[in-house]
C-alpha cells in the first residue's frame, strides 16, 4: 500500500514540476530579457534623478523663513565665484541701502529690478553694490572683463522657486553714459535683437553667440571703480543669454 502511495506521490510531484519548471523558466527569461533589463535601468535612472533634483520652491521658502523676508525671490550663482540671495520689492531704492534683514545698511543687498517678472521678462536686471577694496560680493563680476576669466567661468545661474536657469556670458563692459540697457520695452529705435547686439559689441571680450528677438538675457550691474576710465558715473555690466 505504501509503495502504491509512493508511486502516486511521485507522479503528482512530477506533474507539478512539469508545470512549474516551464513557468519559472518563463519568469526568469522575462526578467532577464534585454527589454526588461533596459526598462528597469531607465526606471532606476528616473528614481535617482527625482531623488537628486532639489526642491527649489522649498529652498526659496526656507530662505524666506530663515531671514524672515518675503522679498527673497532667488539666488544668483557663479560657481566658485559668487553666490548671493536675490530680493525684489516694489521699487529699486529700498535694497540700495537695506540688507536682507531689513536693516539700514549702506552696502545694501542684491536685488532684481522691480519691473521684472521672473516668468515672463525677456531681460532680467540684477543690481548689487561694489567697492574699491574688493570686499563686497558683486565686485567679483568685474573679472569678466578678463578673457581668461570669462573662458574659465562662462556661466551664471539663477535659481528661483521654479528651477535653475543657466546663462552664458557674452558681454562684459563698463558703461559711463548710455543707460538704455535698463530699458525693457523700448530701445531707442532698435529692435530687441539689435539692442542685444549693441550690448554685445560693447564687450571688452569677444564672444561668439547667436542672439535673436526671443533671446532671454540676464544683466548684472554694479559700480565700477576702474581708475583707467575717467567718469563720474560708471557701471560694470555683465550680460548673459539663457541657454
Amino acid at each position: 500500500m505504501r509503495k502504491k502511495w509512493g508511486i502516486i506521490l511521485k507522479k503528482k510531484i512530477s506533474s507539478i514540476l512539469l508545470i512549474l519548471i516551464p513557468f519559472l523558466l518563463g519568469v526568469l527569461l522575462y526578467y532577464n530579457s534585454p527589454k526588461t533589463i533596459e526598462a528597469e535601468a531607465k526606471q532606476i535612472q528616473i528614481e535617482e534623478k527625482v531623488q537628486e533634483e532639489p526642491n527649489y520652491e522649498e529652498i526659496i521658502n526656507n530662505l524666506k523663513s530663515t531671514y524672515n523676508n518675503q522679498d527673497i525671490i532667488g539666488i544668483v550663482q557663479i560657481p566658485n565665484i559668487l553666490e548671493e540671495i536675490v530680493l525684489q520689492t516694489n521699487n529699486n531704492d529700498y535694497y540700495l541701502k537695506h540688507d536682507i534683514y531689513h536693516n539700514y545698511n549702506i552696502n545694501g543687498a542684491a536685488f532684481l529690478d522691480y519691473r521684472n517678472n521672473l516668468r515672463d521678462s525677456k531681460k532680467l536686471l540684477i543690481y548689487g553694490h561694489s567697492d574699491p577694496y574688493g570686499e563686497l560680493p558683486f565686485v567679483k563680476i568685474t573679472s569678466f572683463n578678463n578673457e581668461k576669466f570669462l573662458k574659465d567661468n562662462p556661466y551664471i545661474y539663477l535659481i528661483d522657486k521654479d528651477g535653475k536657469r543657466q546663462y552664458e556670458v557674452f558681454s562684459s563692459y563698463i558703461e559711463t553714459k548710455d543707460f538704455d540697457y535698463v530699458n525693457l520695452e523700448s530701445f531707442g529705435g532698435l529692435t530687441y535683437k539689435e539692442h542685444l547686439e549693441k550690448l554685445k559689441k560693447k564687450s571688452f571680450v569677444n564672444k561668439k553667440i547667436e542672439l535673436d528677438d526671443n533671446s532671454k538675457v540676464l544683466i548684472l550691474q554694479t559700480c565700477s571703480f576702474d581708475s583707467r576710465i575717467q567718469a563720474k558715473t560708471k557701471y560694470q555690466l555683465v550680460v548673459a543669454k539663457e541657454i
